[in-house]
Formats: structure tokens, C-alpha cells, sequence
């Protein structure tokens, strides 16, 4: 049996090891998702970006087309100075807009910065755009332009622009062709699939100044992100992802970048690491909230465990005082009853001193041999409480230890060595207990004792063998003689030994009989 103390411990190590691997596994299974959460996120990022810059692209290439149109026209009309003078421009660029959808707003400014032709009507005078940083890199030379966002001076609305220059027939600076463009589009995109919310689209110049992002209001048009690694380590870089918190609002973010191959405009996709793991982190607290119950409910077992362990150990304690104490009371109990045997087998042997010390008195040899068979049958009886006082044998009596002493005692007493009488045993070590002991071996002694006195003569030697065995169930006791045999013998059916032993063989709940075969046989068979 393990002991108490030792299942404390497997229940100890058992209880850490699933606490362990409860924690183990599901902060795997988190970390997974956390990975995968996060992996989702810039893909969905990298995929905006490409339409991103599939969009811009085609925004900007179908306004250069549009603008080309614009030049042509002009240089058909004279030049700028020409259109000056007439509002055919206006009509043009009206005409223009409504044939094609790509733009909302077409300009035609001279060399001065004035508007010589608007795609939208306008009240009044037309405003003029000489301060524009479009304008002036044109006036500097710049054949095109794509400008950061700026609050339209007809529209007042946030707008960014695309620019070319007009050359006169000379190849000098006549004036700007621009078509602007509301960043609606960005809003539209950012609000097609659930899964990009909080997603900031944008739009960005070689410098980093803001061309169109989500969510730019009238006072951040003269933002950027030049300070950001976006414009700094990775400029070289076509495209890529990372993760920053450099966007202008202070969150961190996962950012996918595309640079155009033809203009000089760079576009990002970004949503906040905080969305891209909202799912995640409310599955981390669920997750959490079990796992803590789990280990709550396996600290409940293990202490319920331990507890009864405690008083698996208490019972057994008493258990263990129980068991000495009856061990103790058991071992009081043999010692009793060995003295007890021994009691019985010394009063026994003064029984028979006293009939020894009676006989003496009577001269008659009947009279002494009627004393000498009770002294036989005494001394079988002492000698059963003498095995149970010598040996620990829990109530029963080995039979051929018992006939192996039996016939010491009786061929002592009769005399065997002397009168040339050898006695031999053929027994196996059968048990029988107290109750069946003293029939059995007073029926034995009885046996014995007549092929002492009757089966040989005086001077005739001869042989007795005592034999005991199992035989299907039963116990055999075979008593064989050398002597003169049955008809010879002086006893008869009314002999008081004849009378003892059929007496002990119904006690016994067996049979016996007496046969001549060169001697005579007593067998007496019995129950095993």
C-alpha cells in the first residue's frame, strides 16, 4: 500500500502538472491566435494598400489624359493669353467635367496665377492662385505636379490636385492645366468591409506632406509624416508592412505602404493593433475568466484530496492502534491458551503419575493393565495439549508430527526395542483441528496399543506401520501388524477398547474395521 504522506505528493505533483499544462496549452493556443490575429491584420492592411495605389494610380493616369486634352485644346485656342479673353474656357472645362466622371474640378490658370477658366461656375471675379506651391514649382520649371491637400479656394472644400505645365509655342511658361479632386473615394473604400474599421486610408507627397487620408479635417492639411521611418529608414522601399505609432494620433498601428512607380506619391493603409486584436483580446479574457474557474475548481479538488488524505492517514492511525492492540490482546490470547495446554497437559501427566502410584497397589495384572490402558490413553491426550503449548499451530495439530511422537511414547512404554519390535510411520502432513484431534488420536492410541499387547507373543519380534494419507477427500489411518493377526487376538466386539473405537470413529463421522492379511490391519477411515 503507498503511503498516505507519498499519494499527498503524486496528489501535489499531479495537481501542478495539470495547473501547468491547463496554462500551457491554452497560453499556446493564445499566442497562435495572437499571431494569427495579427497576420490577418496586415494582410487586410497590404490588401487596402494595393487597391490603394491600383485606385490612385488610375486617378492620376486618367487625369493626366484629361489634362493632356486640356493643353491640346489651349494650344489650339492660341494660348492662355487667348482664352483670357473669352469665356470659352469656362464652357470647355464645363463640357469636360460632364463627359467625364474621373474629376471633379478642372482649372486653367495663366502665367500670372490667375484662373482663366473654372470647370464649376463662379459669382464674380475668378480668384487667383499665384501663391499655390503647385503654381510656383511650375513657374520653377516643373512639368507636373501633385499637390499636398489643400481647402479649395472656389470650392472650400478639402481637395488635392494634379498639375501640368502649359508651354507657349516657344516652350516657355504659359500658364497650368489642374484637375482637383475630392478624397471621397479614400471614405468610401475605408467603409466597404466591416473588418477595416478605425482603418485610416492615405495619400502621400515625396516630402511626406499629406495629399488625402481619412478623417483630414480643414486645420491638418498642412500635416505630414516626413519625421516617420515611412520617409526615413525605409524610403528606398517599394512597399512593406510594420508597425508604428507615428501616424499623427500617437497609436500604434500596423501600416502597409505602396509607392507609385510613376508619380511621386506614396499610399498607406493602417488600422490600430488595439482593432486588429479586439477579437483576440476578448477571447484572452474569456479564456482567462475559464482557465482561473479550471485552476479555482482543481485548488477546490486538491484541497478536498489533501483532507481526506489527512484523514485517510488519521483512520489509518487508529486503524494501526486498533490492529496492536488487537495483536497484543491475540498474542495475550495464544499465551493463555498455550498455558492452558500447558495446565491441562501437566494435570494430565499427575493424573496418570497417580494411576501409575494406584496400579502399584493392586497385585492382580488385569487390574494393572486396566491402569496402564487409562495412563495410554491419558498420555495421547497430554501429549495433543503438549503440541498445542510447544507450537503456534492456531487450534489444529499436524497428524504426522502427532503420530510421529505418539508412537515414541507408546513404543516406550510397551517396551518395543526390547522386545525386538520395530514401529515405522508412513504419514503426510495432514491438519486436523482440537475437536477431531482427541477422538482421532484416542481411537489411534487404542489401535496401536492392542498390536502392542496382542499381536506378539513373549520372545516374538516382529514390525507394526503406522500410515495416514488423503484419498479423495477423506483421511486414511492405516494400522498393519506382523503378529499372530485378527482371529488370534484376545479382543472382541464387547472389549472395552472395541467399544472406545467404534465410539470415537461415529464421533469422527467415519467407519473402521479389522482384517488378517500376515498380521492384522486397522484401518479407520474418516472426512478430510
Amino acid at each position: 500500500m503507498i503511503p498516505v504522506r507519498d499519494m499527498r505528493s503524486v496528489l501535489y505533483a499531479t495537481a501542478i502538472l495539470f495547473a501547468v499544462a491547463v496554462i500551457g496549452i491554452r497560453g499556446a493556443f493564445l499566442w497562435l491566435e495572437y499571431r494569427s490575429a495579427l497576420h490577418r491584420a496586415e494582410a487586410a492592411t497590404q490588401d487596402l494598400a494595393l487597391l490603394m495605389e491600383e485606385y490612385a494610380k488610375r486617378t492620376l493616369e486618367t487625369s493626366d489624359l484629361l489634362i493632356n486634352d486640356i493643353i491640346a485644346y489651349v494650344r489650339l485656342r492660341g494660348g492662355v493669353g487667348a482664352l483670357s479673353e473669352t469665356a470659352v474656357a469656362s464652357q470647355y472645362l464645363t463640357e469636360l467635367t460632364q463627359r467625364s466622371s474621373a474629376s471633379d474640378l478642372f482649372l486653367i490658370i495663366d502665367r500670372d496665377g490667375n484662373a482663366v477658366g473654372v470647370s464649376t461656375p463662379q459669382p464674380g471675379a475668378l480668384a487667383n492662385f499665384a501663391d499655390r506651391s503647385w503654381f510656383k514649382a511650375h513657374r520653377a520649371g516643373a512639368e507636373t505636379f501633385v499637390g499636398g491637400a489643400i481647402v479649395g479656394r472656389l470650392t472650400k472644400e478639402i481637395l488635392y490636385t494634379y498639375s501640368r505645365r502649359i508651354p507657349d509655342l516657344n516652350g516657355d511658361f504659359d500658364g497650368v492645366a489642374q484637375v482637383a479632386l475630392r478624397p471621397a473615394f479614400l471614405q468610401e473604400i475605408s467603409r466597404s468591409d466591416s473588418n477595416t474599421s478605425n482603418m485610416i486610408l492615405g495619400m502621400w507627397g515625396r516630402d511626406g506632406r499629406v495629399i488625402a487620408r481619412t478623417g483630414l479635417a480643414a486645420n491638418q492639411t498642412d500635416t505630414g509624416v516626413s519625421h516617420t521611418a515611412l520617409f526615413n529608414e525605409m524610403e528606398g522601399q517599394r512597399g512593406g508592412t510594420y508597425r508604428a505609432s507615428d501616424m499623427g494620433d500617437g497609436i500604434e498601428r500596423i501600416i502597409s505602404f505602396r509607392r507609385l512607380e510613376r508619380w511621386p506619391v506614396t499610399v498607406t493603409a493602417s488600422v490600430p493593433v488595439a482593432t486588429a486584436l479586439a477579437a483576440w483580446t476578448t477571447g484572452f479574457y474569456w479564456s482567462a475568466g475559464i482557465t482561473a474557474l479550471v485552476l479555482v475548481a482543481l485548488c477546490w479538488l486538491t484541497w478536498i484530496g489533501v483532507r481526506l488524505s489527512h484523514q485517510t492517514e488519521t483512520t489509518q492511525k487508529e486503524l494501526r492502534h486498533a490492529n496492536d492492540n488487537l495483536a497484543t490482546a491475540l498474542s495475550d490470547k495464544v499465551m493463555l491458551l498455550q498455558e492452558i495446554h500447558h495446565r491441562v497437559k501437566n494435570n494430565l501427566q499427575v493424573t496418570s503419575s497417580l494411576l501409575q502410584m494406584q496400579a502399584r497397589r493392586f497385585p492382580d495384572p488385569g487390574v494393572k493393565s486396566a491402569f496402564q490402558e487409562t495412563q495410554d490413553r491419558l498420555r495421547s491426550i497430554g501429549l495433543i495439549h503438549d503440541i498445542l503449548y510447544r507450537k503456534d499451530t492456531g487450534g489444529t495439530i499436524d497428524l504426522q508430527d502427532y503420530l510421529g511422537r505418539l508412537i515414541v511414547e507408546l513404543s516406550a512404554t510397551y517396551g518395543a526395542v526390547s522386545r525386538g519390535i520395530a514401529v515405522d510411520l508412513e504419514a503426510e502432513p495432514i491438519m486436523i483441528d482440537l475437536d477431531r484431534g482427541t477422538p482421532l488420536a484416542l481411537a489411534i492410541t487404542e489401535a496401536i496399543s492392542n498390536a502392542f499387547k496382542h499381536a506378539f507373543g513373549p520372545g516374538e519380534g516382529g514390525s507394526i506401520l503406522v500410515s495416514a494419507r488423503r484419498i479423495d477427500g477423506r483421511i486414511e489411518i492405516v494400522v498393519r501388524d506382523t503378529g499372530k493377526g485378527v482371529s488370534g487376538a484376545p479382543e472382541s466386539d464387547s472389549s472395552l477398547g472395541m467399544k472406545l473405537i467404534r465410539s470415537f470413529a461415529q464421533q469422527l463421522g467415519g467407519q473402521f474395521s479389522l482384517t488378517a492379511d500376515n498380521g492384522t490391519v486397522f484401518r479407520l477411515d474418516i472426512p478430510a
